[in-house]
């Protein structure tokens, strides 16, 4: 947590001559049937209530916090998952931008090594971003490090409609992080109808693991989230 506290602190000093100006700060709450990250779920196939909020500065930097109930299964603690994150993005020419952020997961009431870091250097372009992320610790002390690339791309079919695309690739923790699988790709494809601050959802998330945990599983996530 303290590494959290400064960086995010640094972030908040670096903002400062922005803050003189009026910061754009806005909400999200979500009800979803699942909630997957990189393909796997988070709360062991059932539903999660998620919600956060973003302050922009209008000068490239923004800061955040986001939270969902998780279930790390049978002998775990581990049932609210807390995500604090920084980032600034500046345009390198016109239509592209590069993205910097940082993000702390933290897992209150478990021991503070499953809490960790993440780091990420991205392009913005056309609708699409590349990124890499870089965790030294990814989930936990005893994990080692992992790099993760993904791909995303979103295309707005009208003004209601967006479909959004997803591939990524973990090259994991040194031990493994899932089901023994150090490296694998993780992919969705989502659907969003949106009207009045409500969006609609419905996505098919999945990976190319050969794992029989359940939570590996291809399936549908259907949502609604409210922008506040």
């Amino acid at each position: 947590m303290n590494s959290a506290k400064k960086i995010l602190g640094l972030a908040i000093l670096a903002t400062a001559p922005a803050m003189a100006s009026a910061v754009e700060v806005s909400g999200n709450v979500t009800l979803a049937s699942d909630y997957t990250f990189r393909g796997q779920s988070q709360t062991n196939e059932r539903g999660a209530i998620q919600g956060g909020f973003d302050a922009d500065f209008g000068n490239g930097f923004t800061l955040g916090a986001w939270s969902s109930n998780v279930d790390g299964g049978a002998g775990t603690e581990n049932t609210q998952e807390l995500d604090l994150y920084a980032g600034y993005s500046f345009a390198v020419s016109e239509g592209v931008s590069l993205d910097l952020g940082y993000t702390h997961y933290i897992y209150p009431g478990k021991e503070v090594e499953s809490n960790y870091d993440e780091f990420l250097v991205g392009v913005s372009f056309a609708g699409a971003s590349l990124s890499v992320i870089y965790s030294p610790e990814y989930f936990g002390s005893d994990n080692g490090s992992a790099v993760i690339t993904n791909l995303d791309y979103s295309m707005a079919v009208n003004e209601a409609v967006s479909i959004d695309y997803h591939i990524g690739y973990i090259d994991g923790a040194e031990d493994g992080i899932v089901d023994s699988d150090s490296q694998y790709v993780d992919y969705k494809i989502g659907v969003n109808y949106g009207v009045g601050g409500v969006t609609l959802g419905l996505a098919y998330v999945g990976t190319d693991t050969d794992s029989n945990a359940d939570i590996l599983d291809d399936r549908m996530v259907l949502s609604i989230s409210k922008s506040l």
